[in-house]
């Protein structure tokens, strides 16, 4: 039977749910250390993994032998009508409903501190919902417990969390070389293709460039890795709005003027022409100020069958030369999208 001690019992659950967030928090942080070092980059980003892992972490424990990390410390335990581990089904359940009761951003788990509090079984809304309770392992039947399989599962929940911690110091003892680094930028052996507004077109980078709309909503492509400061934005425009005649020349002369006091005082290399995967195109980089700090510009103007392009890619100046290469093959992945 549940304890007839609400406020006893609210601050053992309190207690275990810290505990486990503790590990959550462990979990977390080296996730994301894992997710910046370069040598690891997949297709699944680690913050999915995390979830899944976290929701594993309650379904499989509480399903099982009723009890999580922070729980099993604090000698509470989740159980069905009979006093029994409620089973997978039952414990999916509670966990759907702690996303809602016990989240700490939603609310700071207030609905479950209430619903453990003022309900007669001291239940909050996932227990409700599953018809679980939880228990002191002290008012367990002797014959519902087994120490041991506890102890052992328990154990092996922690394990990956405690080996998730240690890999990002595991793996900075013995960083790639910059050579190898760059080589990973480049390569793109984890290819992340993104896609232009109108469906017509696309750029080709590493998985770290994410859509980022607040560089210019005007364009059909704007991308960012924030955490390098490097950044892209793509503007296509139909050739039927100029003038009859128009030229892929007179389109980069009118991005020349944008940047014409780079190129007059710091050009980086001056406007040279090129082929990119066969579609006719101009580039040039130059050094400018931006509020206080020295950006870097490498802008390419492309034409195609129907579109003359502009693609502008930046970073930090002093950064530039570390990351050229990486920028330029971006660039360089710019093509007709079909499908």
């Amino acid at each position: 039977m549940p304890s007839n001690r609400p406020v006893f019992m609210l601050f053992r659950r309190i207690g275990a749910t810290l505990l486990d967030y503790l590990l959550f928090a462990v979990l977390i942080r080296s996730a994301l250390d894992i997710d910046r070092l370069v040598i690891i980059r997949g297709v699944f980003s680690a913050h999915l993994c995390i979830v899944v892992l976290i929701l594993s972490y309650y379904v499989l424990l509480e399903g099982l032998i009723g009890s999580t990390f922070g729980k099993w410390v604090m000698r509470i335990r989740v159980v069905d009508q009979d006093g029994a581990a409620p089973g997978l089904l039952k414990a999916f359940i509670r966990t759907l409903f702690r996303v809602m009761d016990s989240n700490p951003l939603l609310l700071a788990g207030l609905p479950a501190a209430l619903g453990i509090v003022m309900t007669e079984r001291r239940q909050r809304l996932g227990d409700l919902a599953a018809r679980t309770y939880v228990v002191s392992a002290g008012q367990m039947p002797s014959n519902k417990v087994n120490r041991g399989r506890e102890a052992v599962a328990v154990t092996f929940a922690v394990m990956p969390i405690l080996l998730a911690m240690m890999l990002p110091l595991v793996v900075r003892v013995n960083p790639p070389s910059e050579g190898e680094r760059r080589s990973k930028e480049t390569s793109y052996s984890d290819e992340k293709i993104h896609i232009s507004h109108n469906g017509k077109f696309k750029i080709t980078t590493s998985p770290d460039w994410l859509f980022d709309p607040n560089l210019d909503n005007q364009a059909e492509i704007s991308l960012s890795n924030r955490f390098s400061n490097k950044y892209l934005a793509l503007f296509s425009e139909p050739k039927k709005r100029f003038k009859r005649g128009s030229t892929l020349e007179q389109y980069q002369k009118y991005a020349e003027q944008s940047f014409a006091a780079g190129l007059a005082h710091s050009p980086i290399y001056k406007p040279r022409s090129l082929f990119i995967n066969g579609h006719p195109a101009y580039q040039f980089a130059v050094e400018q100020e931006v509020n206080g700090m020295k950006v870097a510009y490498i802008v390419t103007t492309i034409e195609t069958k129907l579109y003359y392009h502009w693609i502008t890619v930046w970073t930090d100046a002093a950064k530039y030369r570390e990351y050229q290469q990486e920028l330029h093959s971006v660039i360089s992945t710019f093509d007709n999208f079909t499908t």
